[in-house]
């Protein structure tokens, strides 16, 4: 009875450890989309700054809010910058789903460890009853 007990024990623990590992992932996850939440929004503001300058002529005055003043700054320039932060944002973006994808399949993995464990759980506590 004594091993039973700490056999019952042992997998109690690793049904624990793992329901924990568990939920880490599903951190992990929440995290992930919050960051790329914020990303999509900022993607969609810069797309939305690049269709404005695209409608200015060539000789129009653009400024740049830097602190607390609005600095003259070139259009090509200002096109420049903003095509460069669209390649920044969309680069995290793909390295954001990357890590999804990875994160739920290890999720997907824990489950299926979990979901085991606690059948054969299960069924070595039916042996006793």
């Amino acid at each position: 009875m004594a091993s039973s007990t700490s056999a019952v024990k042992e997998l109690q623990r690793e049904l624990d450890n793992k329901a924990n590992d568990l939920s880490k992932l599903q951190k992990d996850i929440a995290k992930n989309h919050q960051v790329r939440k914020k990303y999509t929004i900022q993607l969609g503001e810069n797309e939305l700054v690049l269709k404005e300058l695209d409608l200015l002529e060539e000789d129009a005055n653009v400024y740049k809010l830097i602190g607390p003043v609005l600095v003259k700054q070139d259009l090509a320039e200002a096109n420049a910058n903003v095509h460069k932060r669209i390649e920044y944002i969309s680069a995290e973006l793909k390295r954001l789903d990357a890590a999804l994808q990875d994160l739920e399949e290890k999720q997907n993995s824990k489950k299926e460890a979990v979901r085991i464990l606690f059948s054969f759980f299960a069924s070595f506590l039916m042996q006793f009853v």
